[in-house]
């Protein structure tokens, strides 16, 4: 599992690159002789990515908590709701 905790303090919102930014990204990307374009929009998309596994997680936990609170025939259904 990810600690998530370790990126406390990272600049919040959406990355980018902008056209001066390429300039170093080709050479820090740099692969084979030529520039893994992949890895820089992985790296820009980071706070997004980060953002959807505190969601999850968040809803994993609540899924877990009404699990542990709820049991029987009805629970099915209910969780067939929340997901719809």
């Amino acid at each position: 599992m990810i600690d998530t905790d370790k990126y406390e303090g990272h600049t919040e919102g959406q990355w980018e690159l902008s056209p001066d930014d390429w300039v170093w990204a080709e050479h820090l990307f740099m692969q084979d002789n030529t520039t893994n374009f992949g890895n820089a929009m992985l790296i820009t998309d980071a706070p997004l990515l980060l953002a959807e596994v505190r969601r999850l997680r968040a809803w994993k936990k609540l899924v877990s908590d009404i699990v542990q609170q709820h049991d029987g025939p009805h629970l099915r259904e209910m969780l067939k709701e929340m997901i719809e």
